[in-house]
């Protein structure tokens, strides 16, 4: 899952403060929402939340911890990782890194806001001892393997057709065709042994009771499958390393 509450807007100057309860739907509503299904399938995700998001919501980071959890960094407040220059990125990691550390668990993971990651990210996020870096490659093309890009850095990259706001927000497809979608997209990862790897978000999947209920039957068609296994970036990391 990515992005916690207003920091992508605010980074855009989309809005000038934070909203306030009640005028807040990602948060009042999608954050919990999806929780709730995470929880009704006993699953445990990362959960890619920016910097100022831990700053600002300590007590939902902690939450997502008491729940089981895993945090990643994804940036400051959502900046578009790759227009960023080396000392831009560096600072803005360090104090994301940071403030996450603070509010609950120091984070492992990286996901680049926009999803491109940079010529040096391997670099600046290593030396802050991240182990994983779910990130496009430098060109933003789908497709890529599990592969080590470090001594101790670990890229676990994405397609565009687990992100949700790709099917929902950007091509504009109604909800038959998204679950159709991702079941030809899990049965051709089965097909392949591969993974496929979803990106969720609160304010694309978790506002509306009729997307969140497709993730339920995502993952219920997973859960009572024995072709799949539901695992975490960790795991998937771990598999490779002995093969």
């Amino acid at each position: 899952m990515d992005n916690l509450g207003d920091a992508a807007d605010l980074g855009r100057g989309v809005i000038t403060q934070p909203r306030q309860p009640g005028e807040r739907p990602a948060l009042d509503l999608g954050f919990p929402a999806l929780l709730d299904l995470y929880r009704q399938f006993n699953i445990t995700i990362t959960y890619f939340v920016e910097g100022w998001s831990a700053q600002a919501y300590p007590d939902l980071i902690e939450q997502i911890l008491t729940e089981g959890h895993n945090l990643g960094m994804h940036g400051w407040q959502h900046e578009l990782w790759s227009t960023l220059d080396y000392e831009s990125a560096l600072d803005i990691a360090t104090r994301a890194t940071l403030a996450i550390e603070k509010s609950g668990a120091r984070p492992k993971a990286f996901r680049a806001p926009g999803g491109i990651r940079t010529r040096f990210t391997s670099e600046i996020i290593s030396s802050l001892g991240y182990t994983i870096d779910s990130s496009l490659c430098p060109s933003g093309q789908d497709g890529g393997e599990v592969c080590q890009l470090t001594k101790n850095l670990w890229s676990v990259p994405w397609e565009w057709v687990g992100v949700d706001a790709s099917h929902w927000l950007w091509q504009k497809k109604n909800n038959d065709q998204v679950e159709m979608d991702w079941r030809k997209a899990l049965n051709t990862a089965a097909e392949k042994n591969a993974y496929m790897l979803f990106i969720w978000h609160p304010h694309v999947m978790g506002i509306k009771p009729d997307r969140v209920a497709i993730g339920e039957k995502i993952l219920e068609y997973v859960s009572s499958n024995d072709k799949f296994e539901i695992v975490s970036l960790e795991k998937l990391v771990e598999l490779s390393r002995v093969s």
